[in-house]
């Protein structure tokens, strides 16, 4: 198995954290990456999460026909794994809209 490439998105904004997540998911597919991406985003002090998070799911959710699937990384609830399929689209979504 091909070993994780990893993004930190610790001090971005969301709307920061989600342009930066689709330009490195999609820099690992096109170059051939075939194994998991981890999310280094945080577990967050409002105790739901943290907003970074939520709203990677919730757009990990809206585009579910481009990867395998998410699950949280082992031991460490501030950070997801995610198992691509094809590139996400490359225009960033309008984060206003997001439940988080």
């Amino acid at each position: 198995m091909a070993k994780p490439r990893t993004i930190d998105l610790h001090g971005c904004t969301v709307p920061e954290a989600i342009v930066q997540f689709i330009d490195f998911y999609n820099q690992c597919v096109r170059s051939g990456h075939i194994g998991p991406i981890e999310v280094i985003h945080g577990y967050g002090s409002s105790g739901r999460g943290g907003v970074i998070k939520l709203a990677l799911h919730e757009y990990l959710e809206s585009n579910a026909h481009c990867i395998r699937g998410f699950v949280p990384v082992p031991g460490n609830p501030g950070a997801t794994r995610v198992h691509p399929k094809r590139p996400l689209p490359d225009d960033a979504p309008d984060t206003r809209h997001f439940r988080y």
